[in-house]
């Protein structure tokens, strides 16, 4: 039976590998938002009237309000970055996004939280007036030579959410020697 589940889990790996990266759709979130409202209004379309639903104990949907979308009030220079194949192994690169607020009420990065360690963000830490700009920084250590994408979810005090992503391919320095194996002194007796 485990066997059978490796074989599967492993099957999956490799198909999900073989697909080229091209081939997946990019997503804005403006798309997602959008989504969600057509379908949102068709929930509502298909719902009964407020005024029917009984508070009962177990009917969750008479105390539930329909969900609105936070407006968009902050735009990104870009929320994707491709280093192509500019990266070389042991040498972090970074990656600069620029955010511009276009609401009429200040905003504050509270949180840049990457998809793993080997990301590291720095950022705009004051409130960023109307009209001004604020910057994300990622960093990824280079460690691994070979394809890598990162990504890092971008949180702003009125509610907002954005996922910034960088993308390339870290070359093999072949200057650098490789690490050799830790030498262990034998044990005396």
């Amino acid at each position: 039976m485990k066997k059978t589940a490796l074989f599967i889990l492993a099957a999956g790996v490799v198909s999900f590998m073989a697909l080229p990266v091209n081939a997946q759709k990019k997503v804005t979130l403006q798309e997602v938002q959008k989504e969600t409202q057509k379908t949102e209004a068709a929930q509502a379309v298909a719902a009964p009237p407020a005024n029917t639903a009984q508070a009962t104990p177990g009917n969750s949907n008479a105390a539930q309000a329909p969900a609105v979308p936070v407006p968009l009030t902050c735009t990104w220079d870009v929320t994707d970055y491709d280093f192509g194949k500019n990266v070389m192994q042991l040498k972090p690169a970074s990656a600069t996004f620029t955010m511009k607020n276009a609401g009429k009420d200040p905003v504050t990065i509270t949180l840049v939280q990457p998809s793993c360690g080997c990301t590291s963000p720095k950022y705009t830490k004051e409130p960023i007036k109307p009209g001004e700009k604020g910057e994300v920084v990622l960093t990824y250590d280079a460690k691994i030579s070979g394809f890598f994408s990162k990504s890092a979810q971008v949180k702003l005090s009125d509610g907002q959410k954005y996922v910034l992503t960088i993308k390339g391919e870290v070359q093999k320095d072949e200057a650098t020697p490789a690490a050799a194996p830790a030498q262990v002194a034998p044990v005396k007796k």
